[in-house]
């Protein structure tokens, strides 16, 4: 089925969110309220995560992500490791975004905004692979961290919710929902992991106390990302370039 999905996003255009069992394409009907990409037909807020997403505290304490202030620590991935939260990406406590729920067959299930990037297997055992969370298909494989276990997606769903929230850790990761995350979104993570790394260095000055919205740092870094056209980046072209990362 995520196979003839494909094929309905092919076929559709920019914005088919699924296709019925004669491939006839449909869309979600999710907000309206927020400026969409022409391309993708998403909404073009920056990536995150809704308030009701949860992270792990070290004392073992899970709050969600409303909760979440600078300095707690959170498990970043699998093997009990934790890091304070530096700061946040962009932070909006009232504006409705699109998320993407995706449901696996663990019975647990993470949300975040479509272009977000989350962990994938491939199907090299044991290499993990970027993908853009509205890339992601049925099929695929996600990480539980939490559980240490690899978990298939078995349903992708689109709802809408208001407040977004993408915190930062000095790895560029986070385990969300008890799945395997990027802090990052819009820009493949190692070209966004470089980028800040005099935020996640000295994040006091790069990413200061901001309450609300993006930071200047950020801002600045966006502008230049769209200048390179490095922003919504292809998968095939995101994971090419993480491999010639790998190889140097």
């Amino acid at each position: 089925c995520c196979w003839a999905d494909g094929l309905c996003q092919q076929a559709c255009g920019p914005g088919c969110s699924g296709c019925g069992n004669n491939c006839g394409c449909f869309k979600l009907e999710v907000s309206s309220s927020c400026n969409r990409n022409p391309r993708t037909g998403e909404c073009e807020s920056s990536g995150c995560f809704p308030g009701s997403s949860v992270l792990t505290l070290r004392s073992g304490i899970r709050k969600n992500m409303t909760e979440i202030q600078i300095d707690d620590e959170v498990l970043v991935h699998g093997l009990g490791i934790f890091q304070p939260i530096l700061g946040f990406l962009d932070l909006n406590h009232g504006k409705e975004t699109d998320f993407i729920h995706i449901k696996t067959n663990m019975s647990t299930a993470i949300s975040l905004t479509p272009s977000h990037i989350i962990f994938t297997q491939s199907t090299e055992e044991g290499k993990m692979i970027k993908k853009y969370a509205g890339k992601v298909m049925l099929g695929d494989v996600i990480f539980n961290a939490e559980q240490g276990k690899n978990a298939e997606v078995i349903k992708i769903s689109k709802f809408s919710s208001v407040g977004y929230y993408a915190p930062l850790t000095k790895s560029g990761t986070l385990v969300v929902d008890g799945y395997l995350a990027s802090c990052y979104a819009s820009y493949p993570h190692w070209v966004a992991h470089t980028a800040l790394y005099p935020a996640r260095t000295w994040p006091g000055i790069f990413l200061g106390d901001t309450q609300e919205g993006t930071g200047t740092f950020l801002t600045m870094l966006k502008t230049l990302g769209n200048m390179v056209n490095l922003r919504n980046m292809a998968v095939p072209a995101l994971i090419v370039m993480d491999a010639v990362k790998e190889e140097f």
